[in-house]
């Protein structure tokens, strides 16, 4: 499953890294946009098989951040 932002923004914080095992609503990053910060969950258990993007990296609404793979 592909986790991706609702809002463009600066990436703040990654919380996981390739190969984690995440639960369902688990934090995965965190995105600074208008000086407030987005915590981008998961809706899925699984595990992150690819991360995207980097921290500091400017995104845009709708940008694929991760990808999951769902158990």
């Amino acid at each position: 499953m592909e986790i991706k932002t609702r809002v463009p923004g600066v990436v703040s914080e990654i919380l996981v890294k390739e190969g984690d095992h995440v639960d369902a609503k688990a934090v995965l990053a965190k995105i600074e946009a208008m000086k407030m910060f987005q915590s981008i969950l998961t809706p899925v258990s699984g595990t992150v098989s690819e991360i995207m993007i980097e921290e500091d990296t400017r995104v845009k609404a709708g940008t694929v951040l991760m990808v999951i793979d769902e158990d």
